[in-house]
């Protein structure tokens, strides 16, 4: 199946935008407010995410709580957003999203992107499908990215960006959140050399990665579940890193480390206090780094 999904099965760009489009539209607060979410669904997904019910049941549907993982993948995207927020304020003007699939950054940041171009990287599927849901979506893009699409496993991320206005010598914050697990560590490590060579001192690379940590028996067990779910859905899980072996790999490339948090650290900083008991559940490790100079 391709990551755009089909008729029994979403894909895990449509399937990912899902839930970030339920739980904007339901959680007291949302960690991500992304109220362009919805507008990116097909009519039977609009459907669901605006359905309180389908939210409510979460837990009990298909029996698989996506909860932990879902906690998870919001949350860094809000770590990321939060970085760019931060980079905007100190003059940054360049914002590089690797494996977007339905962002909605762009759609929505209209106060950020008056000051900010917008590239997003990604498979030439998923952004052709996405370019036809805003164009079907009943609302106007504050701004519309500049879609670079590549396939992470043959094509190399310096050829795409290079086809682009965005400019190496200019600072640049790049955010690389959800989608490293999907890739082989080779492709991972091509993409992280072709990036840093493209990367202004003083630039932000933010990412998150599954890490390979020892695991309780009940996360064990989900994990398992998890994975044969994706790959049973075509788009297996592919890499696991060590923590040292993720932060020796980033030396190599050339990356200085500024902050490698867990998803307890996750959870700290933007899930305490929540009555909804929503949390990240799954190991996994969100890096800030700088190309060194």
């Amino acid at each position: 199946m391709a990551k755009t999904g089909n008729a029994e099965s979403l894909g895990t760009a449509e399937g990912a935008v899902l839930g970030r489009a339920s739980h904007a539209l339901h959680a007291d607060p949302p960690i991500l407010d992304d109220t362009w979410a919805v507008l990116l669904l097909g009519p039977e997904s609009q459907a669901r995410a605006r359905d309180p019910e389908y939210s409510a049941n979460a837990i009990e549907r298909e029996g698989f709580d996506p909860g932990p993982v879902f906690a998870l993948n919001v949350g860094s995207l809000r770590y990321a957003e939060d970085e760019v927020e931060r980079a905007v304020r100190d003059g940054v003007d360049q914002y590089v999203i690797l494996g977007a699939g339905f962002d909605t950054f762009a759609l929505r940041r209209g106060d950020l992107c008056d000051r900010l171009r917008v590239y997003e990287v990604d498979h030439p599927d998923v952004q052709a499908l996405k370019r036809e849901r805003i164009a079907l979506a009943d609302a106007t893009p504050d701004v519309m990215p500049t879609f670079v699409p590549i396939d992470f496993e043959t094509t190399s991320l310096g050829e795409g960006l290079e086809a682009t206005a965005f400019e190496p010598k200019r600072r640049c914050v790049v955010s690389w959140m959800n989608t490293i697990p999907y890739l082989t560590e080779s492709a991972t490590e091509a993409s992280l050399r072709e990036l840093v060579a493209r990367m202004a001192p003083a630039s932000r690379l933010v990412l998150n990665y599954a890490c390979d940590v020892p695991f309780t028996d009940e996360q064990l067990g989900y994990l398992k579940t998890l994975q044969g779910m994706v790959k049973q859905s075509g788009e297996p899980l592919r890499s696991r890193w060590k923590p040292e072996a993720f932060e020796a790999l980033l030396d190599d490339v050339g990356f200085s480390i500024i902050e490698h948090l867990t998803e307890q650290d996750l959870s700290r900083r933007y899930f305490e206090g929540r009555a909804d008991g929503l949390k990240p559940g799954v190991p996994a490790r969100l890096i800030t780094a700088a190309p060194r100079s």
